[in-house]
Formats: C-alpha cells, structure tokens, sequence
C-alpha cells in the first residue's frame, strides 16, 4: 500500500466513522434527562457545533448567525475525523493492529480535544455529558479500527 492509498483510506475510514459516532451520541442524548439536556444549552447554545462555529467565525471577523455557525462546526467536526482515520490507518502501517490504533487514537481525542478544550468548563457539564463523549469516541475508534482491519483481508 502507498503511502497516498493509505491517506485515502483513512480518510474514508475516518469519515464513516464520524457518522457512526454522530449516530451514538445523538441516540445518548436523547435517553438523557431534559435537566441535563438544559444544562448543556445553558453552556452551549445551539450545540457545542454551532458554539465551535461561531468560535471561529469570531476568529475570522465574522458574526455567523446559527445555521452558518453550524455548517463550520460539523465540517470541523468531519474534518476532525477525517484526520483520526488517517492518523490510525498510519499507525496500521507501521505495525500497529487495526482494533488497536482506532481506540487509541480515539482516546487520545478524546482526551486532548473532548477533554481537554473544556478544561475551564470541566465541571460545569454534567457527567452524563462527559458519558456521552465516551461511548461517542468508543463508537469512532471501535468503527475506525474494524473498518481498517476488514480492508487489511486479503482480497
């Protein structure tokens, strides 16, 4: 495999595998409580999507009104993604097995970006949030690395 197929692949990966968790977070958060669900509007307005948006429309001078903020914080999103397959399909072709490297770089998103950006806020989301994130990122790695090991079989 070239280094450009292994790209390719990982980016393929990685963007199925962002749908799925979208899949699983959505599903999460529809079982949670309406008192959680309002806390996180309280902290997020419109979603951590349109948030991250708006962020960046900030950044750019731009006052994104919530439909544009939330185009920019799922395009992130998918890019985000994109990148943790590419990250994992290159872990793969250095050695690491296929259901190691999509948890892995899973947890470390988690970790770095889940995590890690609401650091300031940390306490202030309830921890069914934090749960959410969990299984969110369980369900990226876990979908990355057997979608990675289902195209390492031989043909």
């Amino acid at each position: 495999m070239t280094a450009g197929s292994g790209i390719v692949r990982g980016a393929l990966v990685g963007y199925v595998a962002s749908r799925a968790m979208d899949a699983a977070t959505t599903a999460f958060y529809r079982r949670q409580s309406e008192a959680s669900q309002r806390r996180e509007a309280e902290l997020a307005s419109g979603g951590t999507l349109v948030q991250l948006g708006r962020q960046l429309g900030q950044v750019a001078g731009r006052d994104l009104d919530d439909a544009a903020a939330g185009r920019v914080g799922v395009a992130v999103h998918r890019t985000f993604g994109t990148t943790y397959g590419v990250i994992a399909s290159a872990l793969v072709g250095r050695g690491m097995p296929p259901l190691r490297a999509g948890p892995a770089v899973a947890a470390v998103a988690w970790a770095v970006v889940d995590e890690g950006t609401s650091l300031p806020l940390l306490t202030a989301y309830p921890l069914v949030s934090h749960l959410r994130g969990i299984v969110g990122h369980a369900v990226l790695g876990l979908t990355v690395g057997a979608l990675l090991e289902l195209l390492d079989q031989p043909a």
